[in-house]
């Protein structure tokens, strides 16, 4: 099940009553969980110590959950040591993310903490060696989830076939994994760098897309109402989107086809990503005449007409929809209906089979 969430951060240029505000406001819009820092560089550690149990309570009010990433000196800040780490359940955090500073036998042993807190590790510096450490030292998996960093600074995220990789590392031990995407307006506290300019719903599409990834979270403060609508309704689907601009001439029947409904991968294909339609008696009518049977581009969209009667769709009820991963030739049995969006095109690749995906238009 997909979730999100969104940062906030104490002492620092927001008041707690802006930052309540956001909150609440997130928090109507499904939004979930909350990222923090109580150590962050310029914050003024008196005021995090008066604005956290404020906001905590009203985390706590709204249902929602707060990890706050901690280091050794965060410990002796908040008078909290390893094998008490009450202070920060007082203050009101559900969960504690893992800075540098503790070795894998320290972060096994705070998975039993007394506390109650969930125990989140970075994700980016992780890796199989010490999650299998961590579980010979006796880890409580239960109680460990994963986060990515996000990268402020530009041209320092990292790539996605490594957010993948550790995805997948955690998610084989049964850890979730979150990771972050940025707001429209500043850019900043995103994980992955390619998706820096991405609109930030369709960097969290692209995340959600990745197995493993459980939560996307917007690491930019105070995002507009835009993004928190655009990526909370991301956030609130079980299916990946991939958006299509429709060829000028296509017809109402194809038009069907390509957005009525959601569609499921097939597997075992390399040259697309292909559905199959088998239509009951009632809608036969669906099947579509030969239409603009014209040479196929890459991440061309492609519907089965009527022609179409070989091979595995010897069936009269059966067609296949398809995304073409590369350039074909013309075919009189396929009608090219509509291409993939640039930005979306990198989905359409990931995409596994059986998953779940949906066509929209963009016009």
């Amino acid at each position: 099940m997909r979730t999100t969430g969104i940062s906030i951060f104490t002492g620092m240029e927001y008041t707690v009553e802006d930052n309540l505000r956001y909150i609440e406001k997130a928090s109507s819009k499904g939004f979930k969980r909350i990222f923090t820092s109580m150590q962050r560089p310029g914050s003024d550690p008196s005021r995090v110590s008066v604005e956290m149990p404020i906001i905590t309570k009203k985390v706590k009010e709204l249902g929602m959950e707060i990890v706050t990433d901690i280091s050794p000196r965060a410990l002796t800040i908040f008078k909290a040591t390893l094998e008490d780490l009450s202070p920060f359940r007082d203050a009101g955090v559900t969960g504690l993310r893992l800075d540098d500073g503790f070795s894998n036998k320290q972060a096994a042993e705070l998975t039993h903490n007394k506390a109650g807190l969930k125990i989140e590790l970075n994700a980016c510096h992780y890796f199989d060696p010490d999650l299998d450490e961590m579980l010979s030292c006796g880890a409580d998996v239960k109680n460990l989830q994963a986060s990515f960093n996000y990268y402020p600074r530009f041209e320092s995220g990292i790539s996605l076939d490594f957010l993948r990789q550790q995805a997948s590392a955690f998610s084989r031990h049964g850890i979730p994994v979150f990771a972050f995407v940025h707001s429209s307006d500043l850019h900043t506290r995103v994980t992955v760098e390619s998706q820096r300019y991405m609109s930030p719903e369709r960097a969290a599409e692209e995340l959600f897309a990745v197995p493993g990834i459980d939560t996307v979270l917007i690491g930019d403060p105070m995002a507009s109402d835009r993004d928190l609508d655009a990526v909370a309704e991301t956030g609130s689907r079980d299916y990946v989107k991939i958006r299509a601009v429709t060829l000028p001439d296509a017809t109402e029947g194809e038009r069907y086809l390509l957005y009525a409904n959601q569609l499921t991968a097939k597997p075992g294909t390399m040259l697309s990503l292909r559905h199959t339609y088998r239509f009951p008696p009632e809608e036969m009518h669906r099947m579509v005449p030969p239409h603009n049977c014209i040479a196929r581009r890459e991440f061309s969209v492609t519907i089965d007409n009527e022609k179409y009667r070989d091979g595995n769709n010897n069936l009269k009820n059966s067609c296949e929809l398809n995304i073409w991963f590369e350039p074909m030739a013309a075919d009189e049995r396929i009608n090219v209906v509509a291409s993939i969006v640039e930005e979306d095109r990198n989905l359409v690749r990931m995409v596994r089979p059986f998953q779940k995906f949906k066509l929209a238009p963009f016009e």
